[in-house]
């Protein structure tokens, strides 16, 4: 008898225990994405960073490499004495689709004066994804895809997406975490050709 009563207790625990794992596994991809997609709180422009003497995003970028999508090698030292934007992102973050309109505007506006490159952030997407979603925006900047994921650890860019603007000397002078628009793009990029 105890042992049609133990199997009718794990028979019942079963789906209860089911129903937990299925519970803690969707938080779990609730939280990664959160992280994974970041926010879209406002942030300091540079002036305002400049004008408050804060140090706090300043720093040597570290080095840049690899095979763009659509527009052959891609480095830094290619772009010595010019700013540059760097952004990360990858294809099924909801917030990276959402600023890339702006970013392709910044770069017909900018891009003879301002390099441009985007960091795709593989695991979740391969690189062919992000070609395709290169392709299907219509994005005419250097895309590369960070095939082992170098240049996000380099800028320990961790939340998506995420903008990292170099000065003329290839030093950070800002990140900004969450999705940018194309006001903030202008006055990010101005104060940048400004200095």
């Amino acid at each position: 008898m105890d042992r049609i009563t133990n199997r009718v207790a794990n028979q019942s625990e079963s789906p209860r225990l089911a129903r937990r794992a299925w519970l803690l596994a969707l938080i779990g991809l609730v939280a990664i994405a959160a992280v994974a997609c970041g926010g879209d709180e406002p942030a300091k422009s540079v002036a305002e960073i400049a004008a408050s003497g804060s140090s706090e995003s300043v720093g040597n970028a570290p080095p840049i490499v690899g095979a763009t999508f659509e527009h052959g090698d891609f480095s830094l030292e290619m772009h010595e004495g010019k700013p540059v934007l760097v952004n990360f992102w990858f294809p099924s973050c909801p917030p990276c689709r959402a600023e890339m309109p702006d970013l392709q505007t910044a770069y017909e506006k900018y891009g003879d004066d301002v390099a441009f490159i985007g960091i795709q952030q593989l695991g979740l997407d391969s690189a062919a994804n992000g070609q395709a979603f290169v392709r299907e925006l219509g994005l005419t900047y250097p895309n590369m895809p960070d095939l082992n994921s170098t240049v996000q650890f380099g800028y320990k860019a961790f939340s998506y997406p995420t903008t990292v603007f170099l000065n003329k000397d290839h030093n950070i002078a800002r990140t900004w975490t969450g999705i940018i628009g194309e006001e903030q793009l202008a006055e990010q990029l101005d104060a940048l050709l400004a200095s």
